[in-house]
């Protein structure tokens, strides 16, 4: 449209002018016909099957009003098909070997003549073929002989800058004095003395092999005494996830125990979500009155689904895997190594204050032991 100005003094008058183009005389809309798209739908055979059998997916109850439907593209997991029905079995998965449900989302895409699509979508929960695990040991260290730890399956992490938690003491290395093996016990020995600037000495060993998920049992007999923070743990191998190491790659605590708080064990997960600098952190605790003086079996469960923290066979600590987290939430689909250590004082474990009295303190550990499903 156009708008032509015509001058009449004393008066001017603004008259529309068109132009019309391509106009159809014969009265017809002189366009294509508008297309529906089509209806996409399908049944499942089973949604809960288990592991190694075969599913049927069935999309002959899609419709299309104009003409029908010329191509069905399925996306089961990682497989594709075509085909208005098909099979799929689904393979047992990490998650199935765990004893747990393996999640696949199904979508159907319908297309028709004229090239319009629809899509439809449902969930399949494999199911294991045996929900109970059988573990087999794949790693340990049972801390037989004397000397120093084995050097082939631990290595030592050195320093006395406060590991980020103002922590007092510093962590040698090959020195019998804080780390050796003793009456078929691996003891770690936090001292008071002073070195490198440090008023207190102490061992921090890690494990030359890392896993992703299993069985973590480690039997232990736990320092006491007012300013120790001794730790049983898991951190990652890599620095794969966010803009720093931790917590953005998470952190397993299957024991912590801190001297002021006698016979309280914590089992702690920290990530980038979820950790104790934000007051986010998720954990559990449970009384062990006498773990400073007897032995007991510490261990943690970790699978593609959850991670489980138990003392002497009782679960006191559960996190869950959920379908919308992301790594912020769960970046533990990757490997993590093992750690032992003895902190002396810190944000925790120094809270109340450090009783000089009180060392030498000393964890003595039986064993280590780390399973596979079979």
């Amino acid at each position: 449209m156009y708008t032509m100005l015509l001058y009449l003094r004393p008066f001017v008058v603004a008259l529309p002018l068109f132009f019309a183009t391509g106009c159809d005389s014969g009265g017809g809309n002189g366009g294509t016909e508008s297309n529906t798209a089509p209806t996409a739908t399908f049944s499942v055979s089973s949604n809960t099957p288990t592991a190694g059998t075969e599913v049927q997916f069935d999309a002959t109850g899609s419709s299309d009003a104009e003409g029908g439907i010329t191509s069905y593209e399925w996306s089961i997991g990682e497989t594709t098909k075509t085909g208005a029905q098909v099979r799929h079995t689904f393979p047992e998965t990490v998650e199935n070997k765990y004893g747990e449900n393996a999640r696949y989302e199904v979508t159907l895409t319908v297309t028709d003549a004229n090239g319009a699509t629809d899509d439809a979508s449902k969930s399949v929960r494999v199911a294991p073929i045996n929900a109970t695990v059988t573990w087999k040991q794949v790693w340990g260290d049972e801390f037989e002989g004397q000397g120093l730890p084995n050097s082939d399956k631990w290595y030592y992490e050195t320093g006395g800058d406060g590991w980020g938690n103002q922590e007092q003491q510093y962590y040698t290395e090959n020195d019998p004095e804080n780390a050796r093996l003793e009456n078929g016990n691996l003891v770690i020995e936090a001292r008071k003395e002073s070195y490198q600037g440090n008023a207190y000495t102490s061992a921090r060993l890690n494990s030359e092999a890392s896993w992703k998920y299993g069985r973590f049992e480690i039997r232990a007999k736990l320092p006491g005494g007012r300013g120790t923070w001794p730790a049983l743990w898991m951190l990652a191998d890599e620095d794969t996830y966010g803009d720093q190491y931790w917590p953005d790659n998470g952190e397993m605590d299957i024991m912590e125990h801190v001297g002021y708080d006698a016979g309280v064990i914590h089992g702690t997960i920290h990530t980038e979500a979820f950790n104790h600098i934000n007051d986010t952190d998720k954990g559990g605790s449970i009384t062990v009155p006498d773990a400073t003086s007897a032995f007991h079996e510490y261990t943690m469960e970790w699978t593609p689904s959850e991670i489980r923290v138990f003392v002497d066979g009782e679960r006191y600590f559960t996190f869950r895997n959920r379908e919308q987290y992301g790594w912020e939430e769960w970046p533990f689909d990757q490997k993590f190594h093992l750690l032992m250590n003895i902190a002396v004082g810190g944000t925790w474990g120094g809270a109340e204050g450090i009783d000089d009295s009180a060392f030498p303190e000393r964890m003595v550990i039986d064993y280590v032991r780390v399973y596979k499903p079979e």
